[in-house]
């Protein structure tokens, strides 16, 4: 990781970059984002990025299964399968982590917490308890088993257990805080690089694919991309499980070579990034459809989105428009569904 400073980056890659910062710094300037809507994103991100994060490695739970499981406390018992313990691990680590990125610096002590969270609910037999937010005591190559015959492929060899694990993870940390803190590298760029280094060296016995995924989101979050809680990363990985898996495999591949070839993943994992940017603007859409509105309507919805509740009495001393007119235009913006109406008569108040 430490010459990644030196690294080439094609023109393609700076083009999608540049459209990610471009939504970026739209968002930004334009939060519109009600409290209550982000709040039902953020539970409907869990949902689905808990299922997907973990269907990835083999769980076989539905987001409908997930949403029921949630709503009913993701209590686990005796007969709780492996797939109901993994979804309430990582439900337990993406709140963790959303209440708590911003106080969360990148250290071993943070990484391997936060493994302990994702894997806290796993039995015994599936994850020893002095594993769990511990590096790895045994080999762990990323392998392929074919279900018919039960032969094992090797994908990808993984960094041997013991102290060559604790230094290349210390060493990668290390790395990761000097380019944050130099600015030498474009904060996505900067992540990815540091997931393909984790992933290749597979610090723990278990979990590494579904914690690589909460610290995707984690260090997003930390600089400043808050709206990765809107829309789910893991989703967009599972939905390109095979590409996701071949990039991978394609960039350390390369990593005992002269010259690390880092462009497939880093394509792959900004095209990830700008497809969230992508789902996020269609919402943006549906919540703000100002550019389908007159003029008198775009002011009218602007106060009310400026002033969370108005009433017409409000609305009318900031706009030229007679009080019928106005009730007129209220009224065909409730009816299209872009703003609502509480109460009734005097006491109505409009709000997004």
């Amino acid at each position: 990781m430490q010459t990644i400073g030196k690294y080439s980056f094609s023109n393609q890659l700076t083009k999608i970059l540049t459209e990610i910062e471009r939504f970026h710094g739209t968002f930004q300037s334009n939060k519109i984002f009600t409290p209550n809507l982000v709040t039902e994103l953020k539970k409907t991100t869990i949902i689905t990025s808990s299922g997907a994060s973990t269907r990835i490695e083999g769980a076989i739970l539905t987001d409908d299964e997930i949403k029921k499981f949630i709503s009913n406390g993701c209590k686990i018992s005796k007969m709780s399968s492996r797939s109901e313990r993994e979804v309430a691990g990582y439900v337990k680590a993406l709140n963790y982590i959303y209440k708590y990125y911003n106080d969360l610096e990148v250290t071993e002590k943070n990484l391997r917490e936060l493994h302990q969270i994702l894997t806290s609910e796993l039995t015994s037999d599936q994850l020893p308890k002095k594993q769990r937010g511990s590096y790895k005591d045994i080999t762990n190559h990323v392998v392929e088993k074919n279900l018919d015959t039960g032969k094992e492929t090797i994908w990808f060899k993984t960094t041997p257990p013991g102290p060559m694990t604790e230094t290349a993870t210390r060493e990668l940390i290390d790395n990761f805080n000097k380019f944050k803190q130099s600015e030498e590298i474009h904060p996505i760029i900067l992540i990815a690089i540091f997931i393909v280094h984790y992933l290749a060296i597979h610090p723990f016995r278990d979990g590494n694919g579904r914690l690589s995924r909460l610290i995707s989101v984690w260090l997003m979050l930390k600089f400043g991309y808050l709206w990765i809680q809107f829309t789910s990363h893991e989703k967009i990985i599972e939905d390109n499980k095979e590409n996701y898996y071949i990039s991978l495999r394609e960039t350390q591949n390369t990593f005992q070579s002269k010259k690390i070839n880092y462009d497939r993943w880093l394509y792959f994992f900004v095209k990830i990034v700008l497809k969230q940017t992508q789902i996020i603007q269609s919402m943006l859409q549906k919540q703000t459809p100002v550019s389908a509105m007159n003029k008198n309507e775009q002011l009218v919805y602007e106060i009310i989105k400026s002033n969370h509740k108005c009433n017409i009495g409000f609305i009318l001393n900031q706009i030229e428009m007679t009080r019928a007119g106005l009730k007129t235009l209220l009224k065909r913006l409730v009816d299209q569904g872009i703003i609502r109406v509480e109460g009734v008569g005097k006491g109505s108040k409009y709000h997004i």
